[in-house]
């Protein structure tokens, strides 16, 4: 071998065992989030099948890179078509951070301030209304009545600005401005009205012109069933044991969860967030702030967004639900883990329920195994819930420890039938409480209850009256 040989070899040699440590590490990290994409597979599939989901397509973004994204089960029952990344599905409420980041745009354009009253930009608003701001509606605090449950707001309407404020205008302000939070669609579309007078433009446009087009999100659009969307999943509910259609009178939900997306596009809005291209650092971190209460209390909502802490990991955001449709998108920005889950089926918390199962196999310290025991000040409260737990896997709801409204939900037909799914796990085989608060005067316990398939966890109030007034599965592993 001559030199120049000798040479080449000792180059190659220490070149390569330079790169091994990095050669090996990428090699591990492949293997992990190929293991990873593998157990996403299976826990998707089982929990479609488990709660009658039609189909879902799901997205896991790891330190700004997606590591899993795919479509699972059908689009269309009818007509056997399957879930791509391409499906297009509702969104729901997670439309509002869309509709918070027009906002945020306009802001940085000088046409809107968050701490103006909304007056200046909305015509003829009530004079109760006259200290709501726009950060009130935007953080759920501005105490307007939420249009949901109200008749006269249907989509076959086409109510104008003009018509939206006048049919709420004679409902009186549910508290002050500012002094609390209650969930508020009204809030989102009344923000949907000041993009559009602030903007000149339809809010659709205005979204699709300064937000969808920019970031490539080519299949974020209008729910409207008027106009012809390819791709575009069928929403259906689960009753009486079957799926059905979907029930077609429609809110107007507009700001509040009127767009369309797909699972490809959701990854866009995903990296938008990340960078600051899109919005200055200024506008996310009003987005990401959680709002001051008047008494200087938290709220546990930001600008679109909710921001909460769950067994010690920052989350920021946000569920939506319309009907026939569930989805989530969750960012655990501690640990730069973003879960986004689209589904079919408008079964409340669907889209939640997945996003939070899919993220403890990518942060394995969130399983609700490692919660704790807490120490018991009330055992006969203890004992109540325990046996209310029991009582509800075991489709036998107890009338002397519920409040007659929480009786009669859980002793409904269409409550029992969802419910009964919980017999499969088996019988209870202890209960623990991990953890308590107290909320005006409603105290809210949390209870993990282990059967021999599932451990479970529940989020359960009791009223002054030492009765039960809700109980709910918030998570299941």
């Amino acid at each position: 071998m001559n030199m120049k040989a000798n040479i080449l070899t000792v180059h190659i040699m220490k070149n390569t065992i330079f790169k091994a440590p990095l050669l090996l590490l990428a090699i591990t990290f492949l293997f992990a989030a190929s293991a990873h994409a593998d157990r996403v597979d299976d826990l998707v599939k089982e929990r479609l099948r488990e709660r009658n989901i039609p189909g879902a397509a799901v997205a896991v973004i790891k330190n700004g890179k997606v590591v899993k994204i795919k479509g699972y089960g059908l689009a269309s029952v009818e007509f056997s078509v399957p879930v791509t990344t391409e499906t297009v599905f509702e969104i729901g409420s997670v439309s509002k951070q869309m509709t918070a980041a027009g906002i945020m745009l306009l802001v940085e354009d000088g046409k809107v301030d968050l701490d103006a009253r909304i007056s200046k930009y909305l015509p003829n608003t009530p004079s109760a209304w006259a200290n709501v701001t726009v950060r009130h509606l935007l953080t759920h605090s501005s105490g307007i009545k939420s249009y949901s449950s109200l008749s006269g707001f249907e989509l076959s309407r086409r109510v104008s600005i003009e018509g939206f404020i006048e049919q709420l205008s004679p409902y009186p302000l549910e508290f002050t401005p500012g002094e609390k939070n209650i969930y508020s669609n009204s809030g989102y579309n009344l923000l949907a009205y000041i993009i559009q007078t602030q903007s000149g433009k339809p809010f659709m446009e205005f979204m699709r012109e300064r937000i969808f087009k920019p970031l490539g999100m080519t299949k974020t659009a209008d729910r409207d069933p008027q106009f012809i969307i390819p791709l575009r999943a069928t929403g259906y509910e689960w009753q009486r044991g079957s799926l059905s259609g979907r029930d077609g009178n429609l809110t107007d939900l507009m700001g509040a969860g009127s767009i369309v997306s797909t699972i490809d596009d959701m990854t866009k809005w995903e990296a938008a967030l990340r960078d600051d291209k899109f919005l200055k650092p200024s506008s996310k971190k009003e987005i990401w702030t959680q709002f001051t209460f008047n008494d200087g209390k938290l709220s546990p909502y930001g600008l679109g967004w909710r921001i909460s802490d769950v067994r010690g990991h920052k989350l920021i955001g946000h569920t939506g639900q319309t009907a026939g449709f569930g989805a989530a998108i969750f960012r655990y920005v501690d640990d730069d883990v973003t879960v986004i889950a689209l589904t079919n089926l408008g079964e409340i918390g669907m889209g939640g329920m997945l996003a939070s199962s899919i993220v403890k196999i990518f942060i394995p310290s969130m399983s609700i195994k490692n919660l704790k025991a807490l120490e018991i000040d009330d055992d006969e409260i203890d004992k109540q819930i325990v046996t209310a737990i029991n009582d509800l896997i075991n489709g036998k709801p107890n009338e002397e420890l519920l409040t007659p409204q929480l009786f009669r939900t859980q002793s409904s037909a269409r409550a029992l039938a969802a419910n009964s799914r919980l017999k499969n796990f088996g019988g209870v085989k202890n209960s623990r409480m991990v953890g308590t608060e107290t909320i005006e005067n409603t105290k809210v316990y949390r209870y993990v209850s282990e059967t021999p398939k599932r451990i479970l966890l529940w989020r359960v109030e009791v009223n002054e009256n030492r009765k039960i007034s809700a109980m709910v599965l918030e998570e299941e592993e």
